[in-house]
């Protein structure tokens, strides 16, 4: 098994090669950006929202930015519709392949229209990312991978159009022969997303990993899903002792007891998920069932475009300029910058695309570290732009409610704040924080302190939550639609009725 697990990530090493050298040598990095941007204009210059914005009369980046507006996802609807009724040349030249369905955790479904370039811009992210881990961490390419899979909640569904809405499976990012060779290569199949309920899809991925002689990759999105699976390993070890050798029986539960998955996986040798923004808290408690594993933090990527990578040995991630024309909006002044401009410091990510996006702010915040004169900038991401909650003017932020969890309790404590009637609730597993306390934090903001005064907001509570509060907290998000590759850690919800989904222990 070994030996033909090398053989196919070989030949799958081989069709990322071109990628990774390219992406590797030194370049100019803005006629890279220039050559892709007004390749992509002219080439859509006959649609809708060419001919409206005038793409023929672009020639160069000072025009663009002058000509077409900056958007977001409201914008598109209209175009989206049309295009969902099967009309051509709205946004792009290209025929729909399929629309995939994201959303934020706080907003509504969106459609994402997918295209062959757009795939293809994507694999010039992968293609280098996967070439770097397969080359340059021994042991990686002798084994399996595990890449989480979403469990089907729904039926496959298709626009009025006959369009498909969502990708069959994540491996479709991939090219037709990488899709061949990395069906082999995973240590789940899909057969588990077709399980009855979530309990049957926890035990399915369970006893085809544990059956996995050679994991050496574990790749997620949400660190806390892989708590979630590990904790399930440990309260369901006996059943899934008896899917194992009676000589690995002993061993097995010993592990799951000590809380060691090291020991369960040993060959394996890296878990990528997200360890950037609110997710860095919940890294943690995946190093310490991991111990001696790499964790190597995501790039940044979502639904509709491909932003950046890691490459081993760097702390951030490279840009990925070959995916896609990147702009960014400097926070402290509000200045609009190219790739080859940037500086150190922060910056809102806005995005062009052969999907038909153009001029996208697509709302996410990053810092960038480095930058360097032929190589791309290397960037982390910080937080979404614009999660709050506001009942009556309290303005509430993410990353204020996280510095709050933060003062009050330790990094593994499980912590939401939500609205709940005219106050705020905070879900937590800790039972060391009192009213008062989560009240006098939040009063530190001006705001927040000045609705307690005009006692617009009663004063907020803490309900202490028992069981797998992750784990209910990822299942409201999947039954109301997202997909689990898109639920991100979060310390503020501005959704209400949690306690619905919650165990609340009871005084």
């Amino acid at each position: 098994m070994s030996m033909l697990c090398r053989i196919l990530n070989r030949i799958y090493c081989m069709l990322c090669s071109k990628e990774y050298r390219r992406f590797t040598s030194p370049c100019n990095i803005g006629d890279v950006q220039k050559r892709y941007l007004l390749e992509l204009l002219e080439k859509n210059a006959d649609t809708v929202y060419g001919k409206k914005y005038g793409f023929d009369k672009i020639k160069c980046y000072e025009d663009f930015a002058k000509n077409v507006p900056l958007t977001v996802y409201e914008d598109y609807e209209p175009y989206i519709s049309a295009m969902a009724n099967n009309e051509s040349n709205v946004l792009t030249t290209e025929k729909i392949k399929l629309f995939e369905l994201t959303s934020g955790s706080s907003g509504g479904k969106k459609m994402i229209p997918y295209t062959q370039s757009l795939k293809n811009e994507f694999q010039c992210g992968i293609k280098p990312w996967l070439y770097d881990i397969y080359t340059r961490i021994d042991g990686t390419s002798a084994g399996k991978s595990y890449w989480s899979i979403t469990p089907v909640t729904a039926r496959k569904t298709f626009t009025k159009a006959g369009i498909p809405i969502g990708f069959e499976e994540d491996t479709e990012y991939f090219g037709f022969i990488e899709q061949a060779i990395m069906k082999k290569l995973f240590a789940v199949d899909k057969s588990v997303k077709f399980s009855d309920d979530m309990q049957d899809f926890y035990f399915n991925t369970a006893t085809q990993l544990l059956d996995c002689k050679q994991l050496t990759l574990i790749s997620v999105w949400n660190p806390t899903f892989l708590t979630i699976l590990c904790d399930f390993i440990s309260s369901n070890s006996v059943k899934l002792s008896e899917k194992l050798p009676q000589e690995k029986r002993e061993a097995f539960l010993k592990a799951t007891e000590e809380n060691r998955f090291d020991k369960i996986f040993p060959q394996l040798k890296i878990i990528s998920c997200w360890a950037d923004g609110s997710a860095a808290d919940c890294v943690g408690e995946i190093r310490r069932r991991f111990p001696g594993v790499l964790i190597q933090p995501k790039g940044l990527l979502a639904t509709e475009c491909f932003i950046s990578f890691p490459l081993y040995g760097e702390t951030g991630s490279r840009l990925s300029i070959y995916s896609h024309f990147f702009e960014f909006r400097n926070l402290s002044d509000g200045t609009i910058v190219t790739a080859d401009k940037l500086e150190k410091g922060e910056y809102e990510v806005i995005v062009t695309t052969s999907g038909g996006f153009y001029r996208y702010c697509i709302g996410d915040i990053i810092e960038v570290m480095e930058v360097f004169p032929d190589t791309p900038p290397l960037i982390r991401f910080l937080r979404r732009n614009g999660i709050s909650s506001d009942l009556f003017g309290e303005k509430l932020t993410e990353d204020f409610v996280r510095s709050v969890c933060a003062s009050l309790t330790d990094e593994q404590a499980f912590c939401l704040l939500a609205p709940k009637g005219n106050k705020y609730c905070l879900y937590t597993s800790s039972r060391k924080i009192s009213d008062d306390m989560l009240d006098n934090a939040l009063c530190e903001s001006y705001h927040y302190n000045y609705c307690r005064q005009l006692g617009q907001l009663q004063k907020a509570e803490v309900a202490v939550v028992c069981g797998n509060p992750a784990d209910s907290y990822i299942k409201r998000l999947s039954d109301e639609g997202m997909r689990i590759g898109d639920i991100k850690p979060a310390f503020l919800s501005p959704k209400r009725g949690w306690e619905s989904y919650f165990e609340i222990e009871r005084t």
